[in-house]
């Protein structure tokens, strides 16, 4: 049974086509150039610390779901159970089972409080950390409260006929722990369906097997169901590497781990990536093998397939190679042409464990911050981005103070309720977005974990989409009988969303999008308005029909338009920001995106052929015409061979006739 396994709602065919189509613009864009919504895990599903098994299952299932690519992992290395965590604190090692044996009271108390459990159980249990001893009882009813603003000082009262205390070690109290003790209480109650019993340690509620390899199996099943289909896409881990706090001082910080207590060959964090994304991993090992022989790799490819250019430089090695130092692939080759799925690298270490060797985890995870870039940003109440925006729109090169490659920006506190409305972007969002940056989202949105609500973190999710305009493309098979009608894509520069692209009728006559292949940036319009069908003609020398294919571009674009529009020249060009903007004469702009081969596949190219959707219709007519024209060709076959013989045998006749044939036919070999 598949660990991925996400309970959004259902999106509506206009979302799947806007997710859809922002990936595949960008195919051929170097993967470091491209927007991506990230958030930390801790944020979105462990923020009220409940560390429980089918909470992760749940959680990261809608955040991929939901489009979300970047995640942030805070691992703790667990040095008494030798493991990966996701457990902020050590959990005990297993108590050997007590038959027969029942617990009076349960008593412990924890400063600083946070998360709220409550269950009704058969089993509870109280393991004294400092000391070494353990409680164990069975058939017992725990009511369990914590509360972020009292200690956890409960009592539970078990009615026996006689009952007996379990020591282990020299425990100063079989019964009670005095209030204001400095013992921890591990306390074991019932989690969700098969999950293993949750431990409370602290302000903690962790299950026992809520490790990383958990985390790697969801994502290789995700990998695995969506790997052919629309939603393949790359995901990007970050581990920040922690050492776990102990178990009997969970809220104190965490100790150093010893020589002999670091991870060793078999429990390095490489080998728990890979345990369950078999070779979905790019590594830093490919991409050097990559960058060393392009011809043989990103270069090996058909001509429309090559990568976009101007996003690296290059240049031709002793062998004759044409090789790279700072390229990296596209989606096209990467996704699908090798399968790859899934790039990680370091990011913070804390003290605690930096002794740890990262080496051997350098074949598979990338070193510190190198698939990711944080630059400080400014944002209004607005949502305006006042400072470190990346785009700039006199540089049509990519340039030191533009370069957007893999930056990331953390997103601000925002407020959006808990039932927002996903089709209306949270400016903040889009607009730094806009800017070039992969906002990361480091808070809880509306205080509830995407397990519990996911609306919010959908609404995240779908702000970073720049390519439609909300509620955008309009389903094609709902046209009227106009065959071209909402089958073309432009951008209206004015408008509630600026910058944004809509369907259009494709005889309209609108300026063309007109790109220099060779620069990212540069970007122009047809002298005239044409048709869409026109386009492969219809712009400047030097320059192609062509739809935006990142965020930035899509910028460039609108900043384009903007400064050739006459009704429109003195509004401000040099900011991607999506406020309204009075009408234009120029509106809108053909864009090179169309779904003329197939109703709702949006490809680039006046002759673009869907990759994704069947021809439900077309193969239906194809069960008709290929039968009809094979017999056709058959009767045609048989008609000529009629007629070649009938021929032979006239001119047999003439001649006389050497020899008589039996009724006057031979056949040899006539399809029958």
């Amino acid at each position: 049974m598949s660990l991925y396994a996400p309970d959004l709602p259902a999106a509506n065919d206009s979302w799947d086509n806007a997710f859809l189509t922002t990936r595949d613009v960008a195919l051929y864009v170097p993967i470091n150039f491209h927007t991506v919504p990230g958030t930390s895990l801790k944020a979105a599903c462990f923020s009220h610390d409940q560390y429980e098994n089918h909470r992760l299952q749940t959680c990261l299932s809608n955040l991929l779901a939901a489009g979300f690519k970047r995640f942030l992992v805070d691992v703790y290395w667990d040095s008494g159970r030798s493991t990966w965590s996701l457990c902020p604190a050590q959990l005990p090692p297993p108590v050997p089972e007590q038959s027969g044996t029942t617990v009076a009271i349960v008593s412990a108390t924890s400063t600083n409080k946070r998360s709220e459990a409550t269950a009704g159980s058969q089993v509870a249990r109280f393991v004294d950390g400092l000391l070494g001893s353990a409680l164990e009882a069975r058939d017992v009813e725990i009511g369990l409260r914590q509360d972020e603003t009292t200690s956890l000082s409960e009592s539970v009262s078990v009615s026996t006929s006689s009952p007996t205390t379990v020591t282990r070690g020299p425990s100063t109290s079989s019964s009670t722990s005095p209030s204001g003790s400095s013992n921890t209480a591990v306390v074991e109650f019932p989690s969700h369906g098969n999950d293993p019993p949750l431990l409370q340690i602290g302000p903690y509620n962790c299950t026992s097997t809520i490790n990383l390899d958990l985390l790697i199996h969801i994502l290789g099943d995700y990998t695995s169901m969506t790997q052919y289909t629309g939603s393949a896409s790359i995901s990007f881990l970050t581990f920040n590497i922690h050492a776990a706090a102990p178990v009997d001082a969970p809220d104190g910080p965490a100790q150093k781990p010893s020589s002999g207590q670091l991870p060793v060959q078999g429990n390095w964090l490489s080998d728990v990536v890979t345990g369950n994304l078999s070779k979905k991993v790019y590594t830093p090992q490919l991409l050097e093998g990559d960058r060393i022989n392009l011809n043989g790799s990103w270069y090996n490819q058909l001509w429309q397939n090559l990568p976009a250019r101007g996003y690296y430089s290059t240049s031709v090695n002793e062998a004759e190679h044409v090789t790279t130092q700072d390229g990296w692939p596209g989606d096209a080759f990467m996704e699908f042409g090798e399968f790859y799925r899934v790039i990680a690298d370091f990011g913070s270490i804390d003290p605690q464990m930096a002794d740890y060797n990262l080496a051997p985890d350098l074949d598979i995870i990338f070193p510190q911050y190198y698939i990711h870039s944080e630059k400080p940003t400014t944002i209004d109440a607005d949502g305006s981005v006042t400072s470190g925006c990346l785009f700039s729109p006199s540089d049509l090169t990519i340039t030191a103070s533009s370069n957007t490659s893999w930056a990331v920006s953390f997103a601000p506190a925002l407020s959006i309720g808990s039932d927002p409305d996903p089709s209306v972007p949270i400016p903040a969002i889009a607009n730094l977005t806009n800017c070039g940056y992969s906002p990361i989202l480091n808070t809880t949105l509306s205080n509830t974990t995407a397990d519990t609500n996911p609306t919010p973190y959908l609404a995240f999710a779908r702000s970073t989409i720049w390519t439609w305009a909300p509620n955008q493309p309009t389903n094609t098979s709902n046209a009227d009988n106009n065959a071209y009608r909402n089958t073309c894509a432009a951008m209206y520069a004015t408008g509630a969303y600026p910058g944004r692209w809509q369907t259009v009728d494709c005889t309209a006559r609108h300026r063309l999008a007109c790109h220099d292949p060779d620069t990212p940036y540069n970007w122009t319009l047809s002298a005239s308005p044409m048709q869409y069908f026109a386009g492969d003609t219809g712009c400047p020398r030097g320059y192609t029909f062509a739809v935006p294919r990142t965020a930035v571009e899509n910028a460039h674009l609108l900043a384009a338009i903007r400064s050739s529009s006459n009704s429109n020249s003195n509004s401000p060009s040099n900011s991607p920001s999506l406020s309204a903007s009075p009408a234009s004469s120029i509106d809108p702009v053909f864009i090179n995106l169309n779904s003329l081969d197939v109703p709702n596949c949006w490809t680039a190219g006046i002759n673009g052929t869907c990759p994704y959707t069947a021809r439900q219709e077309q193969n239906r007519t194809r069960v008709v015409v290929v039968p009809t024209v094979a017999a056709v060709l058959i009767f045609l076959l048989a008609a000529l061979t009629f007629f070649v013989k009938c021929a032979a045998n006239r001119r047999e006749d003439k001649r006389g006739r050497r020899r008589r044939q039996l009724g006057g036919w031979e056949y040899e070999g006539v399809p029958s």
